[in-house]
């Protein structure tokens, strides 16, 4: 692409090339280039106000014939914008000494070439980096952990002074991670001080912290083309770049919705999860990745799930164990999603479908055949996070089933108690028989629903005895016309009328509906919003 691109630099190579890459995507992907390509100014604490004479002085001895006057006002801006900054980096003293000089110049009609103002960047650098030893220090004593004594720490700090001699102190990543673990391991060796890998990285951390980012313009792309290290320094800037997710315009997914619905199309299941990614990238073309689980019901409960693969739509019948969507499958740990998989690895066992659909304008497949798709990494971590966006649906219906199989288990055993302790305690007390729902109810903190009539004035009463909020759809079905709904809706049917509530019912409230009713009239209650297992209905 760079020897065929017209662009001219990297930014309008970027701009052009690339879809959804503007001009501040193209500076940051620039900005990760140079730190790769020119690496980063290392940045150092500048001397205090009480120590700022050794610039000035620094600079003064550097500077020859411009006047005594001129030359001391000149050292003395030097060192005070240089003391301004919290760190200050070679390019960074540079930018200050011919900002400085232009200044004196005008004031004082003198002139300051390239050689003086060389030397006295030069001078000034040799004033600030005198005491980059303590500066380390402090660097890594702030990185580590306090468990390090100072014998360590000053190790480490002395050994990364002999990285920083002469010059302008430009780093790498990498440069700063060879000499991290070189100074770690002679520590180590010679103070019997240890620095873990964590340590280590800290130090990194606060080192390139430390460093800025040079000016220094990026080559031209005729440059970058003709070295393969250049170019490779471009593509892993952009790899580290946020890009905006490409066009899917070009594309046919089948999108989640009717994933969802072809699944339940075609199996008769309990449960069906469906979800469609983002776009993303593989050798510049873009594609998607759609994921479907139906779950259940006359689904086979014996051998491995079903796993239906896809390409642009079209089913892949063949070569399943080469294709990179069984791979896949087969390394997900499917007991996090209360699947059986023997051994830990391989298709899992249950009675569940697994489909796969990949969309691109260019699936890598493994062969002419188009069986199988090729075991592409950013294909496949794209494969599994919109596999596993499906199965932590599945997950969290697997375990509120576990959780209302278990509640409908012990209300099942509270029924059959009640009832005989209900009927003991009035034989002892001589009492009215209790009602044992509404008991049941509270026990189980269902939400309890019961009713009451009187005088032609009919009352629901939900009662929430749970810790949540319920929304409850509640409609009564009555076979005599309603007056009084009091915001109701009612709609009548075939005789019958059905009034409506939608009320939220908060953690231990309750809430009373009302209306009328003229003549007799049968009632049948129906209430969702909630589940059969947090019901109770006495009415």
């Amino acid at each position: 692409m760079l020897d065929e691109t017209d662009s001219y630099s990297i930014s309008g190579f970027l701009q052009g090339e690339f879809t959804r890459v503007g001009a501040k995507t193209a500076d940051k992907v620039i900005a990760n280039f140079n730190d790769y390509h020119y690496g980063r100014g290392m940045a150092w604490r500048p001397p205090q106000a009480h120590e700022d004479t050794d610039v000035r002085a620094a600079v003064e001895d550097a500077v020859a014939n411009k006047g005594a006057e001129a030359t001391a006002a000149f050292a003395e801006a030097v060192a005070d914008a240089i003391r301004d900054g919290e760190r200050v980096a070679h390019h960074e003293i540079v930018a200050i000494v011919d900002e400085v000089a232009e200044d004196i110049e005008a004031e004082y009609d003198t002139t300051f070439g390239a050689t003086v103002t060389e030397n006295a960047v030069e001078a000034a650098w040799s004033a600030v980096v005198a005491e980059r030893q303590s500066d380390l220090y402090g660097l890594v004593d702030d990185a580590t952990s306090t468990r390090k004594d100072d014998a360590a720490v000053e190790g480490i700090a002395s050994r990364l002074v002999d990285k920083f001699g002469d010059g302008r102190h430009r780093v790498t990543r990498k440069d700063l991670r060879d000499y991290v673990d070189r100074a770690a391991d002679m520590t180590e060796d010679h103070d019997d001080a240890t620095f873990g890998e964590t340590a280590r990285e800290n130090i990194i951390d606060a080192l390139w912290d430390a460093a800025v980012p040079v000016p220094d313009d990026p080559p031209n792309v005729s440059a970058v083309a003709d070295d393969r290290d250049t170019a490779s320094d471009l593509l892993t800037a952009m790899r580290e770049a946020d890009i905006i997710a490409p066009p899917t315009d070009c594309l046919s997914p089948i999108t989640a919705e009717l994933v969802e619905e072809g699944l339940r199309k075609e199996f008769d299941a309990d449960f069906f999860a469906a979800s469609t990614r983002d776009a993303a990238v593989h050798g510049g073309d873009p594609f998607v990745v759609e994921a479907g689980i139906a779950y259940g019901g006359a689904l086979p409960a014996e051998g491995a799930v079903d796993v239906m693969r896809f390409a642009n739509r079209v089913p892949l019948v063949y070569q399943r164990g080469a294709c990179a969507t069984t791979d896949v499958i087969k390394n997900i740990n499917w007991r996090n999603y209360n699947l059986d998989q023997p051994g830990g690895s391989g298709i899992p066992n249950g009675p569940a479908v697994i489909m796969v659909h990949v969309a691109s304008t260019n699936v890598p497949f493994t062969s002419e055949s188009k069986d199988a798709i090729a075991n592409i990494p950013e294909m496949e971590d794209e494969i599994e996070l919109a596999i596993r966006e499906a199965a932590r649906e599945l997950k969290s219906y697997l375990n509120k089933r576990r959780s209302m199989q278990q509640r409908r288990k012990k209300q099942n055993k509270l029924a059959t108690i009640l009832p005989e302790m209900a009927r003991k305690l009035t034989e002892v007390t001589g009492n009215e028989e209790l009602d044992i729902d509404d008991s049941l109810a509270r026990i189980m903190n269902n939400v309890l629903v019961e009713r009451e009539v009187e005088d032609g004035r009919v009352r629901l009463i939900v009662e929430n005895n749970d810790d949540r909020n319920a929304d409850v759809e509640l409609t009564d079905i009555v076979t005599a016309e309603p007056q009084d709904t009091n915001g109701a809706t009612v709609v009548e049917m075939d005789g019958e009328w059905f009034v409506k509530w939608s009320p939220t019912v908060g953690a231990g409230e309750r809430a009373v509906l009302e209306y009328s009713v003229t003549d007799e009239a049968e009632f049948t209650v129906s209430v969702d919003g909630v589940e059969d297992e947090k019901l109770t209905v006495n009415a």
